[in-house]
């Protein structure tokens, strides 16, 4: 199974961006039988790019900021964003849209999913909920097609992310699956496409490595969230 995957931009002051791909990605989605092929923040031809090959699905890594002028707002001094990273990941959404190849977002994958179709972002999660989003916790499972598929009610989640989502900011195409205890939004899927994203990390340490398995494995079967209309 090839899957395309997005990149993070590192700025090398002088010498120009670069992209990067942790090796984390590559070492735990081998694991599930899937190969990643990173895609360049330079392309702007998807279809060309992948001309020959079979690609059967899109992650939307993490890293970076979303910029906030997508969904209206300034970026504060200290936001990370790339817009050559916005604009590759816009393409690739659109590419598995016209495909119909199932997305999974990782961390900023999943805040740019939600920008994607209209929702926004909260610039400073912390900030606005009151949580703690360095470490991990607790989040619920909310959706009861998501309970009976991962046989929990709840489960522990790693945090990385500055931007988050709270039902206030969420797109009006997407449902949660998953909220924390401050009511920030850690997993979410599209109402009818297979499209889904997760606010944690499942190929760091710190999250329920036995409900990440049965996501991926979903995610790469075609299961859960990524069935096929």
């Amino acid at each position: 199974m090839q899957i395309l995957i997005s990149q993070r931009v590192v700025r090398r002051e002088g010498r120009g961006d670069m992209d990067a791909l942790e090796t984390n990605y590559v070492e735990f989605f081998r694991g599930f039988g899937v190969k990643v092929l990173p895609v360049s923040n330079t392309l702007r031809d998807i279809e060309g790019y992948v001309s020959g090959l079979s690609v059967d699905g899109v992650i939307l890594s993490g890293g970076n900021d979303v910029n906030p002028r997508l969904y209206g707002e300034t970026a504060t001094p200290d936001s990370d964003y790339s817009e050559a990273r916005d604009t590759t990941e816009r393409l690739l959404l659109e590419f598995a849209i016209k495909g119909k190849l199932p997305v999974l977002g990782i961390c900023r994958g999943t805040q740019f999913i939600n920008v994607f179709f209209g929702g926004k972002l909260v610039q400073d999660i912390s900030n606005a909920t009151g949580g703690d989003h360095l470490h991990p916790h607790e989040a619920e499972i909310s959706d009861a097609e998501a309970r009976a598929y991962l046989g929990k009610s709840s489960m522990q989640v790693n945090s990385y992310h500055r931007q988050g989502i709270t039902p206030g900011e969420l797109s009006l195409n997407l449902r949660p699956f998953a909220i924390g205890k401050d009511g920030s939004i850690e997993g979410i899927y599209h109402a009818t496409r297979p499209i889904a994203g997760l606010m944690w990390h499942p190929e760091r340490q710190g999250s329920d490595k036995e409900t990440d398995a049965k996501l991926i494995a979903a995610f790469a079967k075609g299961e859960l969230f990524w069935k096929k209309a």
